[in-house]
């Protein structure tokens, strides 16, 4: 992908454009309303531009996006599916510091959301071939364009005019596996009334197949971590000395697709209890678990009999996207303009994850697919009587009964119409912005529990000897997961069904006990507002003083209607609710570039730029953002900035409005000894005092947590949150040497202080806290954390818990926590000629100071830092080599990715022998494209590439679709060929 140039050698490009341009056009740059020549602002602004973008062969501007290193990939198509109903979805996060806190515009105007109770723009929806250049600004730039913009502001800067005709084609596929994209795309236009007018349209189309971890060979090498059998305990751990290592193949051995039950106990420290492991083969005949290797814990052993959980899972999703959009100005007479921007888009994204599982499921003594021999094991076993029978509990991961999975449809329109021109001296610009995105979210494969339930509690009808449901033959029948009573629901049309083995559930039973489920959601927003911007109000010794101002109403929809089935918690997906709101906001604000000194030794130049805005939001009332910038030009090759912003986030409609509902978090206990439990008693900063506190639990010491599912718990929104608010300062030198013809050089160091965050404490935090605090476990973190009683527990939907285990948290939003991001950018452009051609070398990176979270703001000296961990490697660079000569070019792009840590710092810190290996090494990735251009009036252009041209592997264990993995690629070289014909 190309680097991302910052204005510095643009710079005179950018002027001598300017004096080109019709006198309605004016230059302007992201961070500031008031027209400038050559991007001289005081913060950064980094760009690519539309020649950078074809270079990487990009097909949806989501992905090319998050790989420059000041935006984190936290929704990438690959790793898009980690929550419901976001798989497809192309966020941008600037700084790691979340997508609601990165303003995302087009052509410097706000663009309606894409995810229900959001404002976060799916960027996937925009056009890739009407992309002139991509705008990137770090800081709160609040005053300038109002709430979501903490961390800053990313600007799609649109066409504004075309003619001709330009049609695109593209495709490629993955040299591993059947992983193919493909992209098409046509454009029109043309001027009219002698040139006044313009008016084109574009058609886009893109497509991608899902790809599943199945479909490469690392998909399928089924590594675990295991206790280091050659661990010295006489020494302390570290990587020559590790506690655990990874082995395989290996996996959860309980739990499997055709079921795995316990006759009597399975301790996995005593290998006399092993043979109390069965499982059912797909005959539905069962046997012992094999284990021939090491049985790591009650849920992972290698060299045995296991499942792999995540072979059915896909890693990317199919991705289908249309477009089409219009724009069309005419110039009403030379002081003014009507311009009117049109779009509608359409995606679908398609994949399918894990299916539905038990753990476990109750089979009673009498069920008719219960064999004499299971029937025998059953009689001769302790096992647990209910209702007079001895029940049989499996686990068992339904493949069989569908994989679940989401189709998801979105359409986005938007139009926006609007007037701009002078007014004597005065430029201005009024326009009506109107957006709308509709969600139809198609759960598939969605299992009805309590029809599950009634189907496989099958007996034997004495008057027919068939197999009926047992609740066809007794209404009044208990179910024994829920201990009540089956409803009508489940016993009308029943169809009985073994789960005995693997392709035990018949496709009857599946279609009567699954449903699709729809969701509907719609998001609007409308915005009216109206500025008025000045270069030249008035002069000064030192120059011109600029000035600009507007009004703004902004008003943001949401409403999002769940499947009845499903809010009632009558289905294996989280049980929530309908929910929606909206608000509205009204806003003044007002900017300055005021010239301070001019052609003075060491002061070519001295600018100052003010800015501030007041807003009245409906829902918190009245907030007020600034910000300060220096602009210094010491010589004519050396020039000094930095800025200084307040900045504010209004709380979204989701955060605001969301019920409280059922969700689910994993959790790694931090009172359960398992070896392999990365947060176990012995990684704590103070062990002696959460062992302690465990053991004020009820929790005895060297107990192991054999639950591995993710837990139940509650989140919510709260309509009392206030706004949060940021702090950010840059500074920065940019020189371009007079003596080095070509070469620009940008520093720039930025600090973003986030406080009254709006965030949930996450259970994972408050189960550590609670058994971590000084105080004891009497404090407000133990009681969100809710566990099992000594004789287990088991809940309403059949979840069975083990004593001591985590069965319930609760998180509703808050503004309660603090973060800071602390970095510099640096980047290197230089261009010469090489060879009778032109050549250009870029380089930009990020290195990352500090990245820290205070879950609680009130405790100042309790933070979490995260910079070295995978998520926040301390480097992120590009670098770019472009070459022309004549009608022949070349790009050979190196993405890098520095070395980082598999645990966070803390955790390594305490014991940097926990596990091995407990880094990754760094990676770079090349990626190549040539292209050729043929001669003529109708110019045909002709390229081929290769993405990750030496098919570098990720690390061990970062293929799947977390952040984590985000950072590397999981497709592996790709290749691709691709046209353009303009005519």
């Amino acid at each position: 992908m190309p680097v991302a140039g910052q204005a510095l050698a643009q710079e005179e490009t950018q002027e001598k454009q300017q004096t080109q341009t019709a006198e309605l056009d004016r230059v302007t740059v992201t961070g500031s309303r008031i027209a400038r020549v050559g991007f001289v602002t005081p913060a950064p602004v980094t760009a690519i531009n539309a020649e950078e973008i074809r270079a990487t062969g990009a097909v949806n501007i989501g992905d090319l996006m998050t790989k420059l290193p000041q935006l984190s990939p936290n929704y990438t198509l690959g790793n898009s599916t980690r929550f419901i109903g976001t798989a497809g979805l192309g966020l941008l996060d600037l700084r790691g510091m979340g997508t609601a806190r990165t303003l995302v515009l087009v052509n410097g105007r706000r663009h309606v959301g894409s995810s229900p109770g959001s404002t976060a723009v799916d960027v996937n929806t925009i056009p890739v071939e009407w992309i002139e250049r991509v705008e990137v600004m770090t800081g709160g730039v609040s005053a300038v364009y109002g709430a979501d913009a903490v961390a800053g502001v990313v600007n799609f800067i649109m066409k504004k005019s075309f003619e001709g005709f330009d049609l695109r084609g593209q495709g490629g596929m993955a040299s591993e596996g059947d992983f193919n994209r493909s992209f098409a795309s046509f454009s029109a236009g043309d001027s009219f009334a002698d040139g006044r007018g313009n008016a084109a349209f574009s058609m886009e189309y893109s497509k991608q197949d899902r790809f599943g971890r199945g479909n490469r060979d690392i998909g399928r090498e089924y590594l675990v971590s295991v206790p280091n059998p050659s661990y010295d305990p006489t020494q302390p751990p570290s990587q020559s000395n590790p506690q655990t290592v990874v082995s395989g193949p290996g996996g959860n051995h309980s739990i499997s697709y055709g079921g795995t039950f316990t006759i009597g106990t399975f301790n996995p420290a005593n290998p006399a209890t092993w043979g109390n492991r069965y499982l059912f083969n797909p005959d539905g005949t069962f046997r012992r678990n094999r284990y021939d290797g090491t049985v790591v814990s009650a849920t992972s052993c290698v060299d045995c009999d296991f499942a792999d959980l995540n072979a059915v899972a896909d890693l990317q999703p199919a991705f289908d996207r249309f477009s089409t959009n219009l724009m069309f100005n005419f110039d009403l007479n030379e002081n003014h303009r009507m311009f009117f921007e049109g779009k509608y888009s359409k995606t679908e994204s398609q994949f399918y994850g894990q299916p539905a599982f038990d753990q476990p499921i109750r089979i009673r003594r009498d069920n008719a697919y219960v064999s004499p021999q299971l029937g025998a094991l059953m009689d001769a076993s302790a096992l647990t009587v209910q209702d007079g029978q001895k029940i049989l509990q499996v686990s068992r991961f339904n493949v069989d009964a569908g994989r679940r999975g989401e189709n998801i449809e979105r359409q986005t329109a938007r139009a926006v119409f609007g007037f701009e021109g002078y007014l004597g001296d005065w430029n201005y610009e009024a326009s009506a912005n109107y957006g709308q995105t509709t969600i139809d979210r198609l759960n598939i494969n969605n299992r009805i529990n309590e029809r599950w339930h009634a189907g496989m509690d099958a007996v034997r009808d004495p008057a027919t000897g068939n197999i009926v449901c047992r609740t066809t033959l007794n209404p009044s029948a208990i179910n024994p997961h829920t201990n009540a009573i089956y409803s009508s629901f489940a016993r009308t049309g029943c169809v009985p069904f073994s789960t005995f083995g693997n392709g035990a559930v018949s496709q009857e039973a599946a279609a009567w006990f699954n449903t699709n489920s729809l969701n509907t959601s719609k998001l609007q927003q409308t915005v009216l507002e109206a500025s008025i911007a000045n270069s030249a109000v008035f002069s000064l010794p030192a120059g011109d003083v600029g000035f600009a101002a507007g009004i703004e109403y902004r008003e943001e929809k949401s409403q999002e209607n769940t499947d009845p089935l499903a809010a009632l918690g009558l289905t294996f997906l989280n049980a929530i609710p309908s929910r929606g709101g909206k608000y509205d906001v009204s806003e003044f604000y007002a900017e300055t570039s005021v010239p301070l000194l001019a052609d003075l030794p060491g002061v070519d130049m001295l600018s100052l730029d003010l800015a501030g805005r007041f807003s009245d939001y409906s829902t918190i009332g009245n907030t007020f953002t600034w910000n300060a910038g220096l602009n210094w030009q010491i010589i004519d090759s050396l020039r000094f900035r930095g800025t200084l912003a307040h900045a504010v986030r209004a709380p979204s409609i989701g955060e605001l409005y969301n019920p409280q509902s059922q969700n689910f978090a994993t959790i790694a206990d931090p009172c359960n000894y398992q070896a392999t439990n990365t947060n176990r008693p012995s990684t704590a900063k103070d062990p002696a005092l959460r062992q302690a506190n465990c053991s004020a639990l009820g929790i005895p010491v060297g107990w192991v947590d054999t639950y591995s599912a993710n837990r139940p718990g509650v989140s919510g929104g709260n309509p009392d949150l206030a706004e949060e608010s940021a702090d950010s300062w840059t500074l920065g030198l940019v020189w371009q040497p007079e003596f080095i013809e070509g070469l620009g050089v940008a520093v720039d160091y930025w600090n973003i202080r986030l406080e009254d965050a709006i965030g949930a404490v996450t259970a994972q935090t408050n189960a550590t806290r609670c058994v971590d605090s000084p105080g004891g476990i009497d404090n407000e973190f133990c009681s969100f954390i809710t566990r099992a009683p000594t004789a287990g527990y088991t809940d309403s939907q059949g979840r069975v818990f083990p004593a001591y285990s985590i069965t319930n948290w609760v998180a509703l939003n808050e503004n309660l926590a603090k973060s800071r991001r602390v970095g510099v950018d640096l980047e290197v452009d230089y261009s010469f000629g090489l060879l009778g051609g032109n050549t250009q070398l870029r380089f930009v990176g990020t290195r990352l100071i500090q990245s820290r979270e205070w879950p609680f703001q009130d405790f100042p000296e309790e933070f979490n830092e995260y910079v070295t961990y995978v998520t926040d490697p301390r480097w992120r660079a590009n670098f770019e080599t472009g070459y022309t000569w004549n009608d022949w070019r070349a790009t050979w792009t190196m993405q890098y990715v520095d070395g980082n840590l598999r645990v966070t710092p803390a955790s390594y810190n305490s014991n940097p022998g926990s596990a091995a290996p407990i880094a990754n090494g760094s990676y770079t990735y090349h990626n190549f494209q040539f292209g050729y251009t043929f001669p003529g009036e109708d110019r045909l252009d002709v390229y081929l590439g290769v993405d990750n041209a030496f098919d570098k592997d990720p690390p061990l264990n970062y293929f799947g679709a977390d952040i984590g993995s985000a950072m590397y690629d999981s497709v592996g070289r790709y290749m691709y060929i691709g046209a353009t014909y303009r005519f």
